[in-house]
C-alpha cells in the first residue's frame, strides 16, 4: 500500500466517523426531548400520508392510470415528495443550526450538510418501507416490479435534495428570506411533481412544462419501478441525474467560495 492509499484511507475513515458522530448528534438533538424519540419521526409523516390519502381519495372517483386502489398509487407519488422536500429543507438550515461545531478543527461546513442528508434521507426510506408494508397486508397491494428502479429514483432525488439544500444553505447566509420563498416554491412544486396524477393524463402541451420539474422524472422513475406495466415514456433519468450532479456541484462551488470570504 503506498503512501497515498494509506493517506486516502485515514481521511476517509476519519471522515466516516465525522459524519457518523454528526448523524448521531444530530439524531439526539432533533429526536432526544420527545419521549417517542425517533419513533414519532417515523410515525409522524406516516400519518400524514394517511391523512393526505383519504383527503385525495374522497374527491376521486376514477382509478388512478396504473391501477388498484388510489391510496397505494399516492403513497408512490407524496412519498418520494416528501422526501425531497423535508430532506432539502433540512438540509439548507444545516449550516446556521451547526454554526458553533465549526470551531473544531475536524467539522467542516460540508460535513454537517451530509450528515443532515444521511439522517433525512434514511429516515424517509424508513417510513417507505413502513408504508408500503402496511399497504401489502392491508391494501393488498402487489411488491415493487423493480426495486432497483425505485433505489435510482431514491438516490437520484436524495443527490438532487442534497444539491439544492447546499444551495439554499449558502444563499441563506446572505439572504436569510430565501427559505420561506422556497417553501412557496415547495407547495406549488406539489401539484406540478406528478404526485397525486400520471404524466401520461397531462395533456401533451402542459406535459412539456412539467417536464422541466426534476422531480417529475423522479416521482415517475419511482412509480415505474413499483407498478409493473407503468407508462413512464417521458421519463428521463439522465436529466434528473444530470440536474442533481449539477445542483450539487454548484452547492459546494458556493460553499467553497462562502467559506473563503468568512476566513
Amino acid at each position: 500500500m503506498t503512501q497515498a492509499v494509506r493517506d486516502y484511507y485515514s481521511a476517509s475513515v476519519a471522515f466516516g466517523r465525522v459524519i457518523v458522530a454528526l448523524v448521531l448528534r444530530e439524531a439526539r438533538v432533533r429526536y432526544g426531548r420527545s419521549r417517542l424519540g425517533y419513533f414519532w419521526a417515523v410515525v409522524e409523516p406516516a400519518i400524514m400520508i394517511a391523512f393526505l390519502t383519504v383527503v385525495f381519495t374522497a374527491f376521486r372517483n376514477t382509478q388512478p392510470a396504473a391501477g388498484g386502489s388510489f391510496a397505494i398509487f399516492f403513497a408512490t407519488g407524496v412519498l418520494p415528495f416528501q422526501m425531497f422536500r423535508t430532506s432539502s429543507t433540512r438540509i439548507s438550515s444545516a449550516l446556521e443550526a451547526n454554526r458553533p461545531l465549526f470551531n473544531y478543527p475536524l467539522v467542516r461546513q460540508l460535513d454537517t450538510v451530509f450528515a443532515r442528508a444521511v439522517l433525512e434521507v434514511s429516515t424517509h426510506i424508513v417510513v417507505m418501507i413502513l408504508v408500503f408494508t402496511f399497504q401489502y397486508f392491508f391494501f393488498h397491494a402487489s411488491p415493487p416490479a423493480d426495486i432497483g428502479m425505485i433505489l435510482i429514483a431514491i438516490g437520484l432525488l436524495a443527490a438532487l435534495a442534497l444539491g439544492i439544500g447546499m444551495i439554499i444553505a449558502v444563499i441563506t447566509q446572505v439572504i436569510p428570506s430565501i427559505t420561506e420563498f422556497y417553501a412557496v416554491i415547495m407547495g406549488a412544486s406539489f401539484f406540478l411533481s406528478a404526485v397525486i396524477y400520471p404524466l401520461s393524463v397531462v395533456p401533451s402541451y402542459y406535459r412539456e412544462f412539467l417536464l422541466w420539474n426534476p422531480l417529475v422524472h423522479g416521482i415517475e422513475a419511482f412509480r415505474a419501478g413499483f407498478f409493473a406495466g407503468y407508462r413512464a415514456d417521458d421519463m428521463d433519468l439522465s436529466y434528473l441525474g444530470l440536474f442533481a450532479l449539477s445542483a450539487v456541484a454548484i452547492g459546494m462551488i458556493a460553499d467553497r467560495i462562502v467559506t473563503k470570504d468568512e476566513t
